[in-house]
């Protein structure tokens, strides 16, 4: 799913589970994972994705 990072921000992510057990927010691109749709433009306004899963179909 294409979001901005300051939507995402507001989406779970399943990868951070803190230690009672409860899932945390994204960290958009502060995350290893988190992808830009184009590498020229990395702003909080900027399309962006979750890497873990792939490339969406709207990123190519």
């Amino acid at each position: 799913m294409m979001l901005p990072q300051n939507e995402a921000r507001f989406k779970f992510c399943p990868l951070l589970v803190g230690p009672d057990g409860k899932m945390r927010f994204c960290q958009g691109s502060q995350c290893m994972m988190w992808r830009y749709r184009l590498t020229d433009k990395k702003g909080d306004e900027d399309a962006g994705y979750c890497g873990m899963a792939g490339k969406p179909a709207g990123a190519m």
